[in-house]
C-alpha cells in the first residue's frame, strides 16, 4: 500500500509503518490529509493532526464516499493540508480523529470501506 501526505510518500506494509506516517504528520504541526492507495486501486483519505478528522473512500471506477459525523446538520468547517493546499471540509463530515485512525488500520488489512465510520455516497 502507498501513502502520500504533503510532499512525503512511503510504502505501508504494516500497522507500524502506518503509525510512523501518523506520527510524522503530528510532528509537523500541520493538520494534513493522508492518502492511502491499496494495490487494488481503492483509496482512503483521512485527516491527521486535529481532534476531529474527515475521510473519503474511493473505488478506481470513480465511486466515492465521505464520512458522516454524529451531527449531519452541523455547520462550520475543518481545514487540512491536502496536496500542498489548505482545503476546507464540511464539519458535518467530522468524526473523532481516533475513529479515522482506526478506519485507516482497517483499510490497511482489507482495502474495503472501513466499518469504523459511517459512509455516505458523494453522488
Amino acid at each position: 500500500m502507498k501513502a502520500n501526505w504533503g510532499e512525503r510518500a512511503a510504502t505501508i506494509q504494516s500497522q507500524g509503518d502506518l503509525d510512523s506516517v501518523i506520527e510524522d504528520v503530528r510532528r509537523s504541526g500541520q493538520p494534513t490529509m493522508v492518502i492511502l492507495e491499496a494495490e487494488n486501486g481503492n483509496f482512503l483519505v483521512f485527516g491527521v493532526g486535529q481532534e476531529e478528522s474527515v475521510l473519503t473512500f474511493a473505488y478506481p471506477d470513480g465511486r466515492s464516499f465521505h464520512s458522516l459525523g454524529a451531527d449531519r446538520y452541523r455547520e462550520g468547517s475543518l481545514y487540512f493540508l491536502c496536496n500542498d493546499d489548505i482545503e476546507e471540509f464540511m464539519a458535518e463530515t467530522a468524526v473523532p480523529e481516533q475513529d479515522a485512525i482506526t478506519a485507516a488500520k482497517q483499510f490497511l488489512t482489507s482495502s474495503d470501506p472501513p466499518p469504523a465510520v459511517q459512509w455516505e455516497s458523494d453522488w
